[in-house]
């Protein structure tokens, strides 16, 4: 029975992180109906910063206090969580959530480019450069064809794209960044770099002059949804990504960009009411075939 639950548990915690990230992009839409992206950024990474550190002190853990942990935490907090989280929150506004998470989704395609540049340590083959030509064929149908498609429908659907992939680019190359950064527990990391990353973005709100919260105009839908989205896919969520890497390692973890973008289609579809069009299916084939060859092994 203990081996059954050995067994079952590590594809139960990929199941349950698919549904939370596969969701955030619908709660993301939904908390935008009545709070400002750069509001929906601060307070969603405030609240994941505090779902995590009620783990961190019920497990009594403690984090480091030196200036070098502390600076590659603010360097990831802001690359991998304040900046891409504003410009992501601010293109959701235009765009299909289900659409959002497609665009996310070529998170592993960007980042072996970088890794490549960056880092030498990948080498490239036939396979994986006809990944990466596939994957960015998906990319110009759904920019290029599908805003021209919904050019009538929202003027702003082709730069709503364009910046939920800066964002992309940006959690993309904090990943290949963290490759570099000094051994540290997960736990700590992923905590210090929600905490730094909370300190950005309430600079950020300030000093943008977005001080437009009124709680007046706020729905209780929409506070709803960014408490949910602040405490499983971004609090949670992340504790479970770490928990999976050191039971099955990065390559299981992978099944979720292929998983991720049918969950967010199917809550797109079913509880927004959103659109897809025949581009939106094209490009999610070509963008999901360009990950398989990248991550096959």
């Amino acid at each position: 029975m203990n081996k059954n639950l050995s067994i079952f548990f590590p594809y139960a915690m990929l199941f349950c992180l698919v549904v939370m990230w596969g969701s955030a992009f619908a709660a993301l839409k939904i908390s935008l109906e009545t709070i400002s992206p750069l509001n929906v950024m601060s307070l969603r990474l405030i609240i994941g910063s505090i779902t995590i550190l009620l783990f961190f002190l019920i497990l009594n853990k403690r984090l480091p206090i030196s200036l070098n942990f502390w600076l590659w935490s603010f360097l990831i907090g802001f690359l991998g969580f304040s900046l891409p989280f504003s410009i992501i929150s601010w293109g959701a506004q235009f765009i299909p959530s289900s659409l959002v998470a497609i665009l996310m989704g070529v998170n592993p395609i960007i980042t072996i480019i970088l890794s490549y540049i960056l880092l030498k340590d990948r080498s490239f083959n036939l396979r994986i450069i006809f990944g990466i030509f596939s994957g960015l064929f998906g990319i110009i149908l759904l920019v290029g064809l599908n805003s021209i498609y919904n050019l009538t429908i929202n003027d702003n659907f082709f730069i709503g794209q364009i910046a939920v992939l800066g964002g992309t680019f940006s959690f993309a190359l904090a990943s290949v960044i963290i490759k570099n950064a000094p051994t540290e527990n997960s736990f700590e990391r992923s905590l210090s770099s929600l905490i730094c990353g909370s300190l950005i973005g309430l600079l950020i709100v300030y000093f943008s002059g977005d001080r437009s919260l009124s709680y007046e105009q706020i729905s209780i839908k929409s506070i709803t949804s960014l408490i949910l989205l602040g405490v499983f896919p971004t609090g949670i969520a992340t504790l479970l990504w770490f928990k999976i890497i050191s039971l099955k390692g990065p390559l299981f973890l992978s099944l979720v960009n292929y998983l991720i973008p049918v969950w967010a289609l199917f809550i797109g579809i079913f509880f927004l009411n959103e659109k897809i069009n025949f581009v939106i299916g094209f490009g999610l084939i070509f963008i999901t075939m360009g990950i398989w060859l990248i991550e096959k092994r």
